[in-house]
């Protein structure tokens, strides 16, 4: 037993095996309400568009009431590509949804594991795994929010400092790619946390290159420009990893109206926390977030992720203090938890409305709408400063270093253990959420999210089959044939006089209607934004398609040559195999 124990695979089993209890309600049959009830559509929309061949997706054939939408132009796929591995193997939307929350739950704990354990050896990997896994604000966006994007960036932020922190340390090729891997998994999660999370990544950089700092200062920075290379070229790479999906969000969030997404109950002023809040209160619901200290949902760091940090910068600057005239590899980590716990602090503060003037100095991170959503970063990086416990237990009374750890695992376990069920769920399958009320809900929900700035408002009912409007009133047409896609549709129509089709399809660059095989002007009417064409009398096949803009064809050559690029990185040791015996 005693060698199992001391085999480097003893934690990483152990660690998972505290891992369960997060995701064991997710084994179970039926499905929970949450705040972003919109997982399943999204997750159908994605499969549409795989099954159309609509690679990258972008245009979602169901929402807008049927009109469609240009959501995966704007809106990160990362969970819904994971979700689609799970629908290709033949689980249900219901169970593919859960399928998705469980490997965040589980890769998100095995990185940070992967992380610390570099840095504090196994124990503490363990131990920040287990602090990570059970933040307070993991449940919430989870069980609460299904704010399926913003976990599935946390999931990559310790990868990130994993990596950073060996290509920094040790500068090798390798770790380029799995920097820039890791943070193209960030883009493609959720773009206010890769922008929230950019800065934090700059300062755990700069701490690793310094703490390999060597006198005269000016020969130092000289050795530190081939680093400064590598880093670009990893930043490069992440660019060209997720090229498909940022450089249309960058170039073409013009041709949608977001500004709804930050104004009246959006705008960050309405959803500061108050320290009751942050630090004492153990409340526990599943409303909304509202103005002022009485939210309905908790927005805590939880008691054991505040408190054993302060009692860690504590120590920490005593034992610096003591050891100051003889630095160590001790002293550096323990400068690195003065560092991890200072910003994990620091994106709690910026939770509360005594950081407005940053938010006003620096107006990007309003962005991110919800103050509160900087208590993602702050439990990366106060779990991870947790790791350190291992280390400080085991200099000065190692004999207790198991103990002690098990038991903060189990209290912070036992503590948080109950956020991590629902607080509404039932038995509900694919086809109860596809049909009836609940289908209408799912296709008119965010309806203004990203609506094309050539409609006026929103459509107030369901889309037409194909046309929804011809005038003049009193023509006689029929329609016959009718075929639709994820970004297509095709019908053949015969008219009795000159007529103008209002098309059950709404304006976005670049659409193109073909008649009879040739493509023909469209205008846009202003109300709803719709496709308007205009026929002559007798048979017409008409054939909408939606197609790629030049910074979407461009971006799409530039992911796809950066992901073949990867792949023949990953599989380098086969090919050079291969090679060889030749």
């Amino acid at each position: 037993m005693s060698k199992f124990i001391k085999s480097k695979f003893f934690w990483p089993i152990i660690t998972f095996l505290f891992t369960i209890p997060a995701f064991s309600f997710l084994l179970k049959p039926g499905y929970y309400n949450m705040h972003d009830d919109m997982q399943m559509i999204r997750q159908l929309e994605m499969e549409k568009c795989f099954q159309d061949g609509q690679i990258p997706c972008r245009w979602t054939p169901d929402l807008g009431y049927g009109y469609g939408y240009p959501l995966f132009n704007f809106y990160p796929p990362m969970p819904y590509l994971v979700g689609q591995i799970y629908r290709t193997l033949g689980f249900s939307f219901v169970n593919s949804v859960k399928a998705t929350a469980i490997t965040q739950i589980i890769l998100a704990a095995a990185f940070m594991y992967l992380l610390s354990a570099s840095i504090f050896g196994p124990i503490g990997g363990f131990l920040a795994s287990v602090f990570y896994t059970y933040a307070p604000y993991h449940a919430l966006n989870i069980f609460v929010r299904g704010a399926m994007n913003e976990a599935w960036a946390a999931v990559f932020f310790p990868l990130c400092f994993y990596y950073a922190r060996k290509l920094v340390l040790d500068q090798k090729n390798k770790f380029i790619f799995g920097l820039g891997a890791s943070f193209a998994g960030i883009l493609l999660s959720h773009n206010p946390m890769a922008l929230t999370f950019t800065p934090i990544l700059f300062f755990w950089i700069l701490f690793w290159i310094f703490s390999q700092y060597q006198k005269p200062f000016i020969s130092f920075l000289k050795k530190q420009l081939p680093l400064i290379g590598k880093l670009f070229l990893s930043g490069l790479f992440a660019t060209g990893l997720t090229a498909f999906y940022t450089l249309p969000v960058l170039f073409e969030t013009k041709h949608v109206q977001i500004n709804t997404m930050f104004e009246g109950y959006y705008h960050f002023s309405v959803h500061f926390v108050g320290l009751y809040q942050l630090f004492i209160s153990n409340f526990w619901g599943d409303g909304a977030s509202v103005w002022g200290p009485n939210d309905d949902m908790s927005f805590m760091v939880g008691y054991l992720h505040w408190i054993i940090p302060v009692i860690l910068v504590i120590i920490s600057l005593v034992f610096i203090y003591k050891s100051r005239r003889r630095l160590s590899k001790l002293d550096t980590r323990l400068w690195l938890v003065l560092l991890l716990v200072f910003m994990g602090f620091f994106t709690v503060f910026l939770t509360h409305n005594k950081s407005t003037f940053i938010w006003l100095l620096f107006p990007i991170i309003q962005k991110i709408q919800f103050p509160w959503r900087f208590l993602n970063h702050s439990s990366f990086l106060l779990s991870l400063s947790i790791g350190s416990v291992a280390l400080l237990i085991n200099k000065y009374f190692s004999k207790k270093t198991l103990i002690i750890c098990l038991a903060l695992s189990l209290a912070v376990l036992f503590l948080n253990i109950s956020y991590f069920t629902p607080v509404q769920y039932g038995p509900i399958t694919d086809e109860q959420k596809f049909s009836g009320k609940a289908w209408v809900n799912r296709v008119t929900s965010g309806i203004y999210d990203y609506l094309p700035t050539t409609a006026r408002i929103a459509p107030l009912g369901p889309a037409r089959d194909f046309v929804d409007d011809i005038i003049p009133k009193d023509v006689f047409y029929t329609i016959t044939g009718g075929k639709k896609g994820s970004d297509w549709m095709l019908f053949n129509i015969n008219l009795n006089q000159p007529s103008q089709l209002i098309l059950s399809q709404l304006a976005f660059p670049k659409f193109i209607v073909l008649d009879n095989g040739h493509q023909i002007d469209t205008e846009i009417e202003p109300e709803l934004g719709r496709l308007v064409i205009n026929l002559d009398a007798g048979d017409h096949q008409i054939f909408v398609k939606f197609t790629n803009t030049p910074i979407r064809t461009i971006s799409n050559y530039i992911s796809l040559v950066a992901w073949l690029f990867f792949g023949l990185f990953l599989t380098k040791p086969l090919w050079l195999k291969s090679i060889s015996k030749k």
